[in-house]
């Protein structure tokens, strides 16, 4: 449709599009007539709707070049284009009566007719992603379908990526890249005790949020034990060389099927790498030779380009660069000890500089009109922290503690890490280049908290009460 030519031909496709309710329409375009002595255009109109947080600038863009069909999604009305790939599109949306901003993950519609493949990895998504619930990984809520178009809800994190972080700012310190790898562990033990292998571990799919909580996103390579016997893996992914050049472990670069969680390790490693050097394992040569490099070669060793790191933090790295899968640590439970020593200090939420500033109508969606969204000092954040600090047996016991069914006591600043959500798993790594199945570990049950226990004696004492009252009155008849 061509682009509209005049103030009234926009506001009839405005109207027609539902981003804005009649009334709140009517009573803009009322205070427009009477704010403006001279004829408006439709650039000028279109920019104050914008500033005024009825529409963004997603929406403004497709008005004026003449759209405006498209902007619901079944419950959802679309707000801005978060990012684009090979399978779809991601969206920054608002549920039309909850007011929850979430983020969709939509299927290329051509892809769902056309490609099988894209589609079942969709649906592999869903179910991977379905099943995990933990605070560093993305949370997805729903898998919808209007018509042919399959889309994903998924909570929308308000941040940015590790890759932006330290392309935009500034390579990391020490103490804060260990701290953001040891999250990434701590979400990766929770995906491989459900069986998934991730085989795209890289800062691009690593979300940094206000409050300090690093998240795993997109699920769409994963790996599923479940699926082993029935040969699944191995159809989608079809001989294909699965993952990033430059975060990709030597094995699945040769075949993706067949990969454990050690692949996994080997890119949180070339992850922890770029975060400290600011770079690559292998900054230069195209995908092709990157892939081979990743099989024979090796990377600038990380003291050389950051004499900071220590160098007992620069052996942790190695080992989970080395080639061969024997040679690394058999578990990410395994990495988020060995990073331990480098994450003793508390590190703030980010500062706010950091993050891009929502726009109006983003910022009305949060519930705070015309301004950022409240941040709760990094409480969320603290959370997660003492979650990792403590040792409560186990990522499930971690899950129950962030939602808020047990009590977690925030460590004092410098009190550093004494203990592991973790125990030790058992995984048989011999000298020949197999892969051991990995042991979940066990969740020792936890002690009754302290409140419950002086409830359940209140309580007692209450009934005995009770029953000694009820003995008197028969007794005084």
């Amino acid at each position: 449709m061509p682009a509209p030519t005049s103030v009234a031909e926009l506001i009839d496709r405005l109207r027609k599009s539902g981003l804005v309710p009649a009334d709140r329409l009517e009573g803009f375009l009322a205070g427009l007539q009477t704010s403006s002595s001279s004829p408006l255009t439709t650039t000028a109109v279109l920019e104050r709707l914008v500033n005024a947080g009825m529409i963004t600038r997603f929406h403004a863009d497709k008005l004026a070049a003449g759209k405006y069909k498209g902007f619901l999604l079944g419950s959802y009305l679309i707000l801005d284009q978060l990012g684009a790939g090979g399978m779809g599109q991601v969206y920054l949306a608002e549920h039309a009566h909850m007011r929850r901003l979430v983020a969709l993950k939509v299927l290329d519609p051509r892809a769902f007719e056309n490609d099988p493949v894209a589609r079942e990895r969709f649906f592999r998504e869903a179910r991977a992603a379905g099943t995990l619930d933990h605070p560093n990984i993305v949370r997805v809520f729903d898998l919808c379908q209007e018509g042919k178009i399959l889309y994903l809800v998924m909570e929308y994190v308000e941040g940015l990526s590790l890759q932006a972080l330290v392309t935009q700012i500034a390579p990391l310190d020490v103490a804060t890249a260990c701290h953001y790898a040891r999250q990434v562990a701590f979400g990766l033990q929770n995906a491989h005790e459900m069986g998934f292998v991730h085989r795209d571990i890289k800062p691009a799919n690593l979300l940094l949020d206000r409050t300090g909580v690093v998240k795993i996103l997109d699920l769409g390579l994963v790996r599923s034990e479940a699926d082993a016997g029935t040969m699944l893996t191995q159809q989608l992914d079809n001989k294909n060389i699965l993952g990033t050049a430059d975060y990709v472990a030597p094995e699945q670069a040769v075949d993706s099927s067949k990969v454990d969680v050690r692949a996994d390790i080997y890119s949180l490693g070339a992850t922890l790498y770029f975060l400290l050097a600011g770079r690559p394992l292998f900054p230069e040569g195209r995908t092709a030779q990157k892939l081979v490099w990743q099989q024979i070669k090796e990377p600038v060793p990380i003291e050389r380009l950051c004499p900071d790191v220590p160098p007992e933090l620069a052996e942790v790295i190695h080992r989970m660069l080395q080639k061969r899968p024997a040679d690394r640590y058999s578990s990410v439970a395994e990495v988020f000890e060995a990073l331990a020593p480098f994450d003793t200090e508390d590190i703030p939420p980010p500062p706010t500089g950091w993050m891009p500033e929502p726009p109006p109508r983003v910022a009305m969606a949060r519930g705070a009109p015309g301004s950022s969204p409240r941040i709760a000092s990094g409480s969320r954040s603290q959370i997660v922290v003492a979650a990792m600090r403590t040792g409560a047996g186990g990522s499930s016991a971690t899950i129950r503690k962030e939602r808020g069914d047990d009590k977690v006591a925030v460590p004092s600043p410098g009190s550093g890490i004494r203990n592991s959500p973790f125990n030790e798993p058992t995984a048989s790594a011999g000298d020949d280049d197999t892969h051991p199945q990995y042991q979940p570990p066990s969740t020792p049950h936890a002690p009754l908290p302290a409140r419950t226990t002086t409830l359940l004696i209140v309580l007692s004492v209450a009934l005995v009460l009770a029953l000694l009252g009820i003995v008197i009155l028969l007794l005084g008849k």
